[in-house]
């Protein structure tokens, strides 16, 4: 027998959202309703799902390979559901970095509207958006190493990384002679520690263990931190480059480092049989780097 349906949906919803609150809003219940629901879940299957530290909740392996399953599971439902609808569904899903969605995506969206007003676009504000299972998306846009950029993306953005932090940082920290001095001021990090790391490595820095400062998922946040002075960080162009134009983040050095990483597009499996997938799809690789043109799907 299985588990009931209310249990694996917010089971799913806690594993889609990372915490047990936003799984209570997403479906209209409360925190302690969720909690009561994985609980009993990991009685029936007599194992630990989450790993609860304060109020955060991260998977355990157990709890990543149920994850994967009712994502899938919920995913293919949900999508015969919709096959039984009158009205085809003109919608696309696109699973995307906030940073990435608000300063690369948002200013050409009207651009897609003009050229096809009948295709709904939406957003879903994934922070590691290279899962398909886990947001339900037609197509996600993940960042990662260019080295590490999967066969079957298209490229749409090369990063290139600096170091950045406020005026006022560096009226109070500097000034910065070479890249080694900010070994001893606070720095901050996206998402884990390898930004600065490859940073250092590529100015000819040693450095011992892992640097320290805090950690966000969130570069608008990283980079709101920057701004107000609260440490450097590895700003990445394009992206900031209204942030500089506007000095609410300055260079500490005139370093030209080659891109080291990017954003890339990819379709779910089986999502390119949609008309509307295809084209929103084809929109969004018309926009990346010409050499990747002949992978766009005809």
């Amino acid at each position: 027998m299985l588990p009931s349906l209310s249990a694996l949906r917010a089971f799913d919803a806690a594993a889609r959202l990372g915490s047990f609150r936003a799984a209570a809003e997403n479906l209209s219940v409360s925190a302690t309703a969720i909690s009561h629901h994985v609980r009993g879940l990991e009685e029936y299957l007599q194992t630990s799902l989450f790993d609860r530290v304060g109020r955060n909740v991260t998977l355990t392996e157990d709890g990543k390979r149920l994850a994967d399953a009712t994502a899938s599971a919920f995913t293919t439902l949900q999508d015969a559901i919709e096959s039984f609808r009158t009205v085809p569904r003109r919608s696309v899903r696109i699973a995307a970095g906030p940073i990435f969605t608000a300063r690369w995506l948002m200013p050409r969206i009207s651009d897609f509207w003009a050229q096809h007003p009948g295709i709904e676009l939406e957003f879903v504000p994934s922070y590691r958006p290279g899962e398909f299972q886990q947001n339900h998306a037609d197509i996600v846009i993940r960042w990662d190493r260019l080295s590490e950029m999967p066969g079957e993306a298209v490229k749409l953005l090369e990063l290139q990384p600096i170091a950045v932090a406020s005026p006022e940082f560096v009226e109070r920290f500097g000034p910065f002679e070479q890249p080694s001095d900010l070994l001893s001021v606070p720095i901050l990090h996206q998402r884990n520690h390898w930004g600065w790391i490859d940073w250092f490595s590529a100015q000819n820095v040693r450095i011992q263990g892992t640097p320290r400062g805090a950690v966000f998922e969130d570069a608008n946040v990283l980079i709101r931190g920057a701004a107000e002075g609260q440490g450097a960080i590895v700003g990445w162009l394009p992206l900031i480059d209204q942030d500089l134009k506007d000095g609410r983040v300055v260079r500490l050095f005139s370093e030209e480092m080659p891109p080291t990483h990017g954003y890339f597009v990819q379709q779910r499996d089986g999502a390119s049989t949609r008309r509307e997938t295809r084209i929103a799809f084809e929109w969004l690789c018309g926009f990346g780097p010409s050499s990747q043109s002949e992978h766009i799907l005809s």
